[in-house]
């Protein structure tokens, strides 16, 4: 089967709106959709130890500021 006649399968996730407006204007400017650009992050996130340890502490401090 084709790469074309098969469904890619998708989840609907919730983004605050800064983080959508960001991630909208960056993909945009470089002519990526969204949705590539996303799965692009998180394969480079997964295959890089020191970038996967920064986004755990900027996300557990971020987590800290919100409560």
């Amino acid at each position: 089967m084709s790469l074309a006649n098969t469904k890619i399968e998708k989840k609907k996730i919730n983004l605050s709106l800064d983080t959508y407006e960001k991630l909208k204007v960056f993909s945009r400017l470089n002519g990526l959709k969204l949705r590539l650009l996303i799965d692009a992050m998180v394969d480079v996130i997964l295959e890089d130890e020191e970038l996967s340890k920064r986004v755990i502490e900027l996300s557990g401090a971020i987590e800290s500021a919100e409560e």
